[in-house]
């Protein structure tokens, strides 16, 4: 019928007309396939003031957020995504291989719909507790016993030492033996020197090393536990639900109050001031970061750290640091989490997570960060960014650097560390050693430094250039 109006009059119009139509269904055919074919590079971890966050070209499970009906190859929507009334789609030449769909050493995949369900584990509970209480304590206040997963755990730690200046409780996870003495030792003569509050959390045999050290400097909390890092078996998890309990337990004992549980690693640096200038700040004062993407969004510190504002699927793949089997978890989504080597939680949620008893009930999960954002979601509450300053996960910035660190590749030789320097930072991780650790410390001392710092590393840079070597930072 179209082309017998448009061909009435004339044959070259006819034929000038017939050319345009199917020029115009060739674009938006093109444009179609195109969108599907390309690959989608998803939002940061957080804003781009942040800095050091790897950028990853990862294939989410629902492309929602760049075509509404696309959903590509033909397997059925996974699991956290909604099907689209557009099924047919499904038969694009733009096939993705399934592999895809999987996280990998150099990939992540996280859903990004909104209106999407990613069905976590929060909401699991353990189911073989014979414990009547969350936590009980001595008449003393420096030992008892801890529900954590339906696991009862012994500890100690002096409960009336459980106070801050600050009003900034701080847990440390060391290891009781190894290079754990020597790392604490490195903290308690930087950014710990002179603070009260700062507790480090060590397992493993009641030893004479440990029983020393606890009585010379008042600052450990022990559990019973077998000091285990090894995947699904980490101790990890038993420390951090510990400290959140046992800080509980000292403010319901003795009354002491306190604002905010910081955890971290001891191979990261704490600027504590900075800590306390980001909770304390007036809503009215100057914020150089966003705390979530939602620009309407009130922040309220319940949950602040270096945290993932997108579901992330579960890493399952031999070769990569932190795999976890469907025994251990068998949903394929993580909840919203923060990283590990420094995030904050108020009162409000640490008293939710204890007095409620998700801690004791809580299905085990060995990884300490996600296992903190299990608590979270079943408190309700929603992780997100500091915003007057940042926490630092990453200590090299180079593709390469970061992939040893996934797959657990301990070469360093190659590797040049940048400078020291705390400018705009609360935390910085991976702190190679005490040397290093005092590097830090002196720049938040002088804040100078930090120049000094970056033209010594600068130099080095440039001698390895001009002798031809390969190097990653």
């Amino acid at each position: 019928m179209m082309r017998q109006l448009i061909c009435k009059n004339s044959s070259v119009r006819c034929i000038i007309a017939i050319m345009c139509v199917m020029s115009y269904v060739g674009l938006l055919q093109v444009k179609w396939i195109d969108q599907a074919m390309t690959p989608i590079l998803p939002r940061d971890e957080a804003p781009t003031q942040f800095g050091n966050v790897e950028a990853k070209y990862v294939r989410t499970e629902n492309t929602a957020s760049t075509n509404k009906n696309s959903n590509l190859g033909n397997e059925a929507p996974p699991q956290g995504t909604k099907s689209t009334s557009n099924d047919s789609k499904n038969n694009l030449k733009a096939k993705i291989d399934e592999a895809e769909d999987e996280p990998s050493l150099t990939t992540d995949v996280k859903g990004t719909d909104k209106d999407a369900v990613y069905h976590t584990g929060s909401f699991e509970n353990c189911t073989d507790s014979t414990a009547t209480s969350a936590i009980t304590l001595d008449d003393s206040g420096t030992s008892g016993k801890v529900v954590i997963s339906c696991h009862e755990i012994g500890f100690r730690a002096n409960l009336n030492s459980f106070q801050s200046e600050l009003s900034i409780i701080v847990g440390v996870l060391s290891s009781a033996g190894g290079s754990g003495p020597a790392r604490r030792k490195s903290i308690r003569s930087t950014w710990a020197s002179g603070r009260t509050g700062v507790f480090f959390l060590v397992a493993g045999p009641w030893s004479e090393e440990i029983a020393e050290e606890y009585n010379k400097y008042d600052d450990l909390l022990w559990i019973d536990e077998e000091e285990v890092y090894d995947g699904e078996r980490s101790v990890l998890t038993f420390k951090t639900y510990a400290f959140i309990a046992i800080a509980q337990a000292a403010l319901a004992k003795y009354g002491h109050e306190y604002t905010h549980l910081f955890k971290t690693d001891d191979d990261s640096y704490l600027d504590l001031n900075a800590l306390h200038h980001e909770f304390n700040a007036s809503e009215d004062a100057p914020r150089k970061f966003k705390c979530s993407r939602d620009e309407e969004r009130k922040c309220n510190h319940d949950f602040v750290g270096q945290c993932h504002m997108s579901n992330y699927r579960v890493h399952r793949e031999e070769g990569y640091k932190w795999p976890l089997s469907k025994k251990s978890y068998a949903e394929d989504w993580f909840p919203l989490y923060c990283q590990g080597a420094g995030f904050a939680l108020s009162k409000k949620f640490a008293e939710c997570a204890a007095v409620q008893q998700h801690i004791s009930n809580v299905r085990f999960m060995p990884f300490e960060d996600v296992a903190v954002g299990m608590l979270a979601e079943r408190c309700g509450i929603i992780p997100e960014w500091p915003t007057t300053a940042k926490v630092n996960m990453h200590r090299y910035h180079s593709a390469e650097a970061k992939l040893r660190i996934r797959s657990n590749d301990k070469r360093s030789n190659d590797l040049v560390a940048p400078p020291a320097c705390m400018k705009n930072k609360i935390v910085q991780h991976r702190i190679i050693n005490d040397n290093d650790m005092k590097e830090y410390h002196k720049a938040v001392l002088d804040p100078g430094y930090c120049d000094v710092k970056k033209n010594e590393y600068n130099t080095i840079i440039n001698e390895k250039r001009e002798k031809g070597e390969t190097w990653f930072d």
